[in-house]
């Protein structure tokens, strides 16, 4: 049997080593639940752990909790991870499901136009959510730039260890230009400059999209990641080249960004109505 006590300090262990590593906070955050769950589920020490305890946990999630294929996947990674973390075999036994691939969500021109007209007033808020609409900038990106990442004379923003450790280059377009030099202007003058650009936490942003989101009278969730979908896709729907956008967004294989051709049904609808034959 494992105790409480050392549960907990295995849980503290894991999270700095996931935070180490700069795996994102919401990461962390789903990873840390499901291997709670699954440590009072078997109550053993990870050494203890045989491949038939994970077998049997997946089989909880799913006819049990009735967790969703998304949820076991993201569970079985989590497990797996802690437990090569902690020297334990059964790791590499574990069989991580295939992730059900839904169809990202995304805005169209007119309602990301009244998103960034509702913050136009407030400097902080217009800069950042014009990087989330025109750098397409993930929510752990944005959280982490500095102000010496930013190349305004030449529209381009420096991503620091973006997803896979990988540095890239982003372009911006000249309101994201403007929106961002108003914001230094501003830093400028303060005594206390944030530890970053901006300042905020991924949970901050998170909350910062919902409310305008609202605010500019958008009924459906809208994340940042919703944002990230909004630029790809209009790219996309512009005519700019699939590669390209993978560069811009950071995808590691074309192959995720080549998701997005199969989501803009108005434009499909569009090139069908005018390709379409005449028997």
């Amino acid at each position: 049997m494992i105790e409480g006590g050392e549960v907990g300090t295995m849980l503290h262990d894991f999270r700095v080593r996931m935070e180490g590593e700069e795996k994102s906070p919401y990461t962390v955050r789903q990873y840390l639940f499901f291997t709670t769950q699954f440590l009072e589920y078997v109550g053993k020490a990870p050494s203890e752990v045989v491949p038939l305890d994970v077998q049997r946990f997946r089989e909880h999630l799913v006819l049990d909790k009735r967790y969703s294929k998304n949820s076991v996947y993201v569970a079985m990674r989590a497990i797996a991870y802690f437990l090569r973390s902690k020297g334990s075999h059964s790791a590499d036994e574990i069989e991580v499901p295939h992730r059900s691939q839904k169809l990202p969500s995304f805005l169209n021109e007119e309602e990301t136009h009244r998103l960034l007209s509702v913050v136009a007033s407030d400097p902080k808020s217009s800069a950042l959510l014009h990087l989330l609409c025109y750098g397409g900038l993930r929510v752990g990106e944005l959280c982490r730039l500095e102000s010496s990442d930013l190349d305004l004379e030449n529209s381009l923003v420096r991503v620091r260890r973006g997803k896979g450790d990988k540095d890239r280059m982003v372009v911006v377009d000249e309101t994201t230009v403007a929106a961002l030099r108003v914001w230094l202007d501003l830093l400028r003058k303060e005594t206390e400059r944030p530890p970053t650009l901006f300042g905020v936490t991924s949970r901050t942003v998170e909350r910062l999209v919902k409310e305008e989101a609202k605010k500019a009278g958008i009924e459906r969730k809208v994340t940042p990641h919703t944002l990230r979908h909004t630029l790809a896709t209009t790219l996309l729907r512009h005519g700019l080249d699939i590669r390209f956008i993978q560069k811009q967004l950071g995808h590691a294989s074309v192959a995720t960004t080549e998701l997005y051709t199969h989501v803009d049904t108005e434009a499909l609808q569009s090139a069908y109505k005018a390709a379409k034959p005449k028997y």
